[in-house]
């Protein structure tokens, strides 16, 4: 790939990957989503007995599971574009060790730790008299609601946008769980309208597979995932080229 970084050129490359490489991507996609899908069942019913350390395992299995199919994505489409391969590859390449699987484990666990102590902080302030009537002042002004949806949504937005490649840091760079995220912030440092509009597009494009009555999300999720695939390579290479003393992967 060339060090220039674009949209156009993003999409462009991405899509010239996922047409080569379709087979093989809807195949892993496929074969990852109905894996997930067993686990998700068995641990449902490894849950369902209320037994604390079942529950733990039926959560283990999850992130396992989800883990090692996401990374495992990530691995492929990473040997599919340094490699220049048309599907010809050993499974066991894109295999992701336990290293990158307990990095990929502790920001999930993280994520969910974070959205909790929201959640538990959120639900003792409601037992404030003063934050009740406030919450449900928000709740009967229109614009108010307006606004802090729209607040929240950009906070989001940037938040994904600052972190989105961390998986690909875990995978590509070996890295830790909080390096990783640090790579990505400084990788997304100064490019927020390129990589705004590709997360943008991600968002359509997996909107549209759904409208498809679902099945354009056979095509759409492996083109998405390789788009931001894409986009990491393009930024590694052009922060290597504004950055040349600047060692952001090993």
């Amino acid at each position: 790939m060339k060090n220039s970084f674009s949209v156009k050129e993003v999409l462009q490359t991405a899509w010239d990957i996922t047409r080569s490489n379709l087979l093989i991507l809807m195949g892993y996609s496929a074969v990852a989503f109905v894996s997930l899908f067993v686990l998700q069942f068995l641990s449902i019913f490894v849950m369902s007995s209320g037994n604390a350390f079942l529950n733990f395992i039926g959560l283990a299995i999850v992130l396992l599971g989800n883990s090692v199919a996401t990374l495992g994505f990530y691995k492929l489409t990473f040997k599919l574009i340094d490699d220049n391969q048309d599907g010809d590859f050993d499974f066991k390449t894109i295999i992701p060790s336990w290293k990158n699987i307990s990095s990929f484990i502790s920001i999930t666990l993280l994520l969910g730790f974070i959205v909790s102590t929201f959640t538990l902080i959120y639900t003792q302030l409601l037992k404030l008299n003063s934050f009740a009537n406030f919450v449900e002042t928000v709740k009967n002004t229109p614009y108010l609601i307006g606004f802090l949806s729209f607040l929240v949504f950009v906070v989001f937005v940037l938040a994904i946008m600052r972190f989105m490649f961390f998986p690909c840091f875990i995978v590509d760079d070996d890295a830790s769980s909080f390096h990783s995220l640090s790579q990505s912030r400084e990788l997304t440092y100064g490019n927020l309208t390129r990589i705004v509009t590709i997360l943008l597009l991600v968002i359509g494009f997996i909107v549209v597979g759904f409208l498809a009555l679902g099945v354009g999300i056979i095509v759409t999720y492996p083109f998405t995932n390789v788009i931001l695939v894409v986009t990491y390579r393009k930024l590694v290479y052009s922060y290597g080229v504004e950055h040349p003393n600047d060692e952001l992967i090993k």
